[in-house]
C-alpha cells in the first residue's frame, strides 16, 4: 500500500467536496440570472413545439433534483474504475439530464436542464480529476475477488490453475 492519507481512500469525503463545489457552481448560476435568456428561450421553443406549458417558472424541487445530481454524481465516479468508464458514465449521466426535460414538458412543467447540466459537468470534471490523481478503493486491486472489480482478460490466474 501506498503512504496516501486514509480520506484519499474514502470517496464519500472526497464526493462531499467535490458535489459542494458543484452545488455552489449551480446555485451562483441560478441566482445570479445570466442564463436565463437561454431558459426563456427553451420555454419558448417547447410552446412552439405544442407542449402544454405554463410559465411558471422552474419547480420547487429542481433544487433538491440538483443536490442529488451534484453528489449523486461525483460519488458515483469515484466509485467506477477507468478514465473511459468515467467518461462514458459522464457523457450518459449529461444526454439523460437532457431528456429529462421534454419528458416534464409532456407532463406540463417546464425545468430547465441548463443549470443542472453544467453543475453536473463540473462535478464529473472533478470527481475525474481528484480519481487520476488519487488511488481509489474501487481501483485497488490485489488478488481476483479482493477488490471491487476483476479484471476481464483471457488469462486464468496462475495459482489456481
Amino acid at each position: 500500500m501506498t503512504d496516501f492519507s486514509k480520506d484519499h481512500y474514502h470517496p464519500r469525503i472526497v464526493a462531499v467536496v467535490v458535489g459542494s463545489f458543484a452545488m455552489a457552481v449551480g446555485l451562483v448560476l441560478r441566482v445570479s440570472g445570466v442564463l436565463l435568456d437561454v431558459e426563456h428561450a427553451l420555454l419558448a421553443r417547447y410552446q412552439e413545439a405544442g407542449f402544454p406549458i405554463e410559465a411558471n417558472g422552474q419547480p420547487w424541487w429542481a433544487i433538491l433534483l440538483l443536490l442529488g445530481l451534484t453528489y449523486g454524481l461525483s460519488y458515483l465516479l469515484l466509485e467506477v474504475p477507468g478514465l473511459p468508464r468515467r467518461l462514458l458514465l459522464s457523457v450518459s449521466f449529461m444526454v439523460l439530464v437532457a431528456a429529462a426535460s421534454p419528458v416534464a414538458a409532456l407532463w406540463g412543467v417546464f425545468w430547465s436542464p441548463v443549470v443542472a447540466i453544467l453543475s453536473a459537468a463540473w462535478s464529473a470534471f472533478c470527481a475525474i480529476l481528484w480519481a487520476r490523481h488519487h488511488p481509489m478503493p474501487c481501483e485497488i486491486v490485489g488478488l481476483p475477488g479482493e477488490g471491487k472489480v476483476i479484471p476481464i482478460s483471457g488469462e486464468r490466474d496462475r495459482r489456481t490453475g
